[in-house]
């Protein structure tokens, strides 16, 4: 799987740096195996003050509607480590439903007029 630098880590003002570091953190792995659950429950939890989740969360919208400028093209890949997807896309929607079941997927506007 081809990897970039992890620019996110150094920069925390790039764009969609939060959810960049919370797969790194969460999801990556090396990991996955001890902090993807702690993850699920934090999400599930809906805490309105969790801001960290709630930007992740909007990143992670942003991303399933297409809105990727700023992010080069293989930093979801390299922070989130995964393998049994085939694209970004699959991986971001599967994500969105283990995180927030009961919420529709977030969708481009123009994915919805087609």
């Amino acid at each position: 799987m081809p990897q970039i630098d992890r620019y996110w880590l150094d920069d925390k003002s790039v764009p969609f740096g939060t959810f960049l570091r919370y797969m790194e953190k969460y999801y990556h792995p090396e990991i996955r195996n001890d902090n993807y659950d702690a993850l699920v429950a934090r999400a599930r939890l809906s805490d309105p003050g969790d801001v960290g989740l709630a930007t992740f969360k909007s990143e992670l919208g942003s991303l399933l509607k297409g809105n990727r400028e700023g992010i080069h093209r293989l930093a979801i890949v390299t922070a989130a480590g995964y393998d049994d997807w085939d694209t970004d896309d699959e991986f971001l929607a599967w994500l969105w439903y283990e995180l927030f079941p009961s919420e529709p997927v977030p969708t481009s506007a123009v994915a919805e007029s087609d």
